[in-house]
């Protein structure tokens, strides 16, 4: 692990005498046993573990909480990653969702401009009434070539179902059937298929997003998951040795010399 030392506070605190030339190993016999160390650590409760248990302990206030990771990637995938400190995984699960939702708004974009072109195609060529948005009125189009033949065949079902009841089969048929204002007849088959190609696409593609949330929810657990173990990753293998250590060291090699120094280590 990389220790940079840089110093902070005052060097050179008390120099009584400027020397000429540097100091040659030989003038200090005694450095070793003249060096006084002070050294000051902001978690003592950690050392005393460390101390316990002889294993590298990073202190409390240092660590990433694995739940917390966990629900922040959850909300917003990558998110969690960025709290850990792995930026890289925070871009690509970034980016995956990114990916996901433009793929729903492309699909959704061309569901709605294939059935605005089928609703037209249906009003052009069969005769059917634009102003409805209903969507069974469309699959109704979309099953039989023309309004009567639909009616005829609720008709039969009404007598199928209440054989000797002819108010019930009135009442079976009168919210069902269409009037002269929304029916339809396709002049040939050839229409008609066309129509179905563009409804059939229309719904491909709007049935595509339902993909798409399905993507998105498995991206939030795949991202809530790999946050939560990146965060136990960095407490397992930081060591105590990386929180930010300030203490305060006091040299004298001489006695004319005495040299203060504050030291971070990180």
């Amino acid at each position: 692990m990389k220790r940079t030392l840089f110093t902070i506070g005052l060097i050179a605190f008390c120099h009584l005498q400027t020397y000429g030339q540097a100091v040659q190993a030989s003038d200090l016999p005694n450095a070793s046993s003249a060096t006084a160390l002070i050294k000051t650590t902001p978690d003592t409760a950690a050392v005393e573990k460390l101390a316990a248990t002889g294993k590298p302990v990073l202190p409390r206030k240092y660590r990433k909480s694995a739940r917390k990771a966990f629900f922040l990637s959850l909300l917003v995938p990558g998110s969690g990653e960025y709290y850990v400190g792995q930026k890289g995984y925070t871009k690509g699960f970034g980016a995956t969702e990114a990916v996901i939702w433009s793929a729903a708004l492309f699909n959704k974009y061309q569901g709605d401009m294939r059935r605005r072109d089928y609703i037209a195609y249906a009003a052009q060529q069969a005769g059917s009434n634009p102003g409805r948005s209903d969507d069974l009125y469309y699959q109704n189009i979309y099953e039989w070539p023309n309004s009567y033949w639909y009616n005829e065949d609720l008709v039969r079902q009404a007598r199928e179902l209440y054989p000797y009841d002819p108010a019930a089969q009135q009442a079976y048929v009168a919210d069902k059937q269409y009037s002269e204002e929304d029916s339809w007849e396709w002049q040939n088959y050839d229409q008609f298929y066309y129509y179905r190609g563009l409804r059939v696409k229309s719904r491909n593609y709007l049935h595509r997003i339902s993909y798409s949330v399905g993507a998105s929810v498995l991206n939030h657990m795949l991202s809530a998951v790999n946050a939560a173990r990146l965060a136990k990753r960095f407490n397992k293998r930081s060591k105590l040795s990386q929180a930010p250590d300030w203490r305060l060291e006091c040299y004298s090699y001489q006695p004319e010399t005495i040299t203060l120094a504050f030291l971070r280590s990180f």
